[in-house]
């Protein structure tokens, strides 16, 4: 790197008649803390387990940041998960360093375009980076010794110089075609079709259990198979409690909550799917609930009084959809992503689109 970003923690290390012992033991005691997000994770056990040893090198894991002087960031950082990398860091006595390993700690890897990932470059000063998707334990070896002479020398230094090449002058191309970056697939599809009919399958017990279903319900939803050990019952927003109610007599936990956008007819569709523990012949049987409720306007009855499974599933639909579950005291909060972020899976929301340069001389 060409740019010292760090530098209290070299400045301390070279100041001083101790200066020496300092950099000495900094150098061969560098204690990582290691935020594990993606599966970099991997890669570090990797590099300290036997076949590496990196310890051999004076950097060993270590698990309180009140005892380390590098965090070695493993992954993508979320926005939320922002806020723990900055108070680790704030946490860990001078000096200290930070490596960031991976794609996605660099510029996010496959998930880029997120609308909730943030660059660890942003939130703590990084020393190294490691590329790769994903970096080898070699590369992590490598960035540790360059931090050691970091730390010995007081500068940066890249570990790798490329020399710049014309890719024509290499495939000894005579005509270079000018080539134009390819744009965005951004097209306006036509209004989607969601169809959830019934559908023949075998399976006797399925029969047998829609009329049980049918029977109880009394009217109050329509309940057909949609495959083997799949039961789907559409009913309405008004008539979604008293169903929960009579289905939970016999399935006793919410396996999921789902929100199906409709944004051409501006409605959203409610999905609660459910399951027993308790009924043995019902123990591999799936039963989703449906209703419809309008998009301008999300609320809908929140089942955590009736199934307290629900809660977890609630939560993460009201930060992504923004359905507001009435009943549910978590409304309001943000459970899963940063504050700043609003409804990221309705399908009007923005996120960045990429931009293509094209490679020339420098």
């Amino acid at each position: 790197m060409s740019k010292d970003v760090n530098i209290e923690s070299i400045r301390f290390l070279h100041s001083g008649p101790l200066a020496p012992i300092k950099r000495w033991g900094a150098k061969w005691s560098l204690w990582a803390v290691h935020l594990v997000t993606a599966c970099c994770g991997v890669e570090l056990a990797h590099t300290y387990a036997s076949g590496y040893d990196a310890e051999r090198w004076g950097s060993l894991n270590f698990g309180m940041m009140r005892q380390t002087n590098l965090i070695i960031v493993e992954g993508a950082i979320s926005k939320k998960m922002a806020r723990a990398l900055r108070i680790t860091w704030e946490q860990m006595p001078e000096p200290k360093f930070v490596i960031v390993m991976g794609a996605c700690g660099i510029e996010g890897g496959l998930f880029w375009n997120s609308y909730h990932i943030a660059r660890p470059s942003e939130i703590v000063p990084v020393d190294y980076y490691i590329p790769g998707c994903p970096p080898t334990p070699e590369a992590l070896i490598r960035a540790i010794r360059a931090l050691q002479k970091k730390i010995e020398k007081g500068e940066a230094k890249t570990t790798a110089e490329y020399a710049e090449v014309k890719l024509e002058d290499v495939l000894e191309i005579k005509e270079v075609k000018e080539r134009k970056p390819p744009k965005a697939p951004l097209k306006l599809a036509p209004k989607p079709e969601i169809k959830i009919e019934p559908k023949e399958v075998d399976w006797e017990f399925g029969n047998e259990l829609v009329s049980r279903l049918s029977e109880k319900l009394g009217g109050l939803g329509e309940v057909f198979i949609t495959g083997v050990n799949r039961i789907y019952i559409k009913t309405t927003k008004e008539r979604f409690v008293r169903v929960a109610e009579i289905l939970s007599e016999d399935f006793d936990h919410v396996k999921s909550v789902n929100v199906i956008d409709l944004i051409h007819e501006n409605r959203f569709v409610i999905e609660y799917t459910v399951s027993s523990y308790s009924v043995k012949e019902l123990m591999s049987v799936l039963v989703t609930i449906s209703a419809e409720i309008p998009r301008d306007n999300p609320k809908f009855p929140s089942l955590i009084n009736i199934w307290p499974s629900a809660d977890y599933q609630e939560r993460e639909m009201y930060d992504f959809f923004g359905v507001w579950f009435e009943g549910n005291p978590w409304m309001g909060n943000k459970f899963l992503i940063a504050p700043e972020v609003e409804t990221p899976l309705r399908k009007d929301f923005k996120i960045p689109q990429p931009n293509y340069v094209l490679g020339g001389e420098s």
